[in-house]
């Protein structure tokens, strides 16, 4: 399933829970094992995919607010699929395809994730932090979204729709050097299914609710995102 990013340079990794937090990294630390993406934001976009290597950037236009739900515009969006490891594998989303990560991640990693009514989920395998780099900084927003197939409640047709999170702290605004933990932007979509406005349902990513999900980015100035992908503690119960 096809995912979606729109920021320029991400830096994900992921490291053992134990190295996660310490105040001398503001929060975030690559192991061995880490995965580090950089999303970086350029006002004249590079040519090309990058695809095909084992870079972990990501090109994004700087100064850029797009609509997150039309996935037909792939500037400023990253499109995500599950598979077997971290791996960037179209890292340009300045241009109209946008850009293609791969994430080792799939619907049962996450608990408390079936309702936005219930408590904020947790993620067996990771925890997800961000945060903002670079002279001008700027500022970064980051809208994750699903494509998938709702009734109709008048004609009772299926159709086709996109959703992107809404409600407060559901959409991640980083200005910060520190690191957020974003964990519940970046791997839930909690959508707005009666047209208020308000959130209805909390998505994981990768649920097979969804035919695709992706992050959109904005753009105020030219931001450098990283995102730090690491193991999280382990979690009981069911999802």
């Amino acid at each position: 399933m096809a995912r979606l990013w729109t920021f320029l340079a991400l830096a994900v990794l992921t490291a053992p829970a134990a190295h996660g937090q310490s105040a001398k990294n503001n929060g975030a630390r690559v192991g061995k094992a880490g995965y580090l993406l950089n999303v970086i934001a350029f006002e004249r976009c590079p040519r090309g995919d990058f695809a095909g290597s084992n870079r972990h950037s990501i090109a994004v236009q700087a100064d850029y607010t797009g609509i997150a739900t039309d996935s037909a515009s792939g500037v400023n969006k990253v499109f995500v699929q599950s598979g077997d490891g971290f791996q960037v594998l179209d890292g340009n989303a300045c241009d109209a395809n946008g850009a293609s990560l791969q994430l080792p991640v799939d619907a049962a990693n996450c608990r408390d994730c079936a309702s936005a009514m219930l408590p904020a989920p947790t993620f067996r395998q990771y925890e997800v932090r961000a945060r903002v780099l670079g002279k001008p900084a700027g500022t970064a927003t980051i809208t994750g979204c699903v494509a998938m197939r709702e009734i109709d409640p008048v004609t009772q047709a299926e159709v086709a729709t996109s959703l992107c999170s809404v409600g407060q702290n559901e959409i991640w605004v980083g200005s910060s050097r520190s690191f957020e933990n974003v964990s519940r932007q970046l791997l839930t979509v909690c959508v707005d299914t009666s047209g208020d406005g308000v959130c209805d349902d909390r998505i994981g990513l990768f649920d097979s609710v969804g035919r695709d999900y992706w992050w959109s980015f904005d753009q105020a100035g030219r931001p450098h995102v990283q995102l730090v992908l690491f193991a999280a503690p382990p979690v009981t119960g069911g999802n």
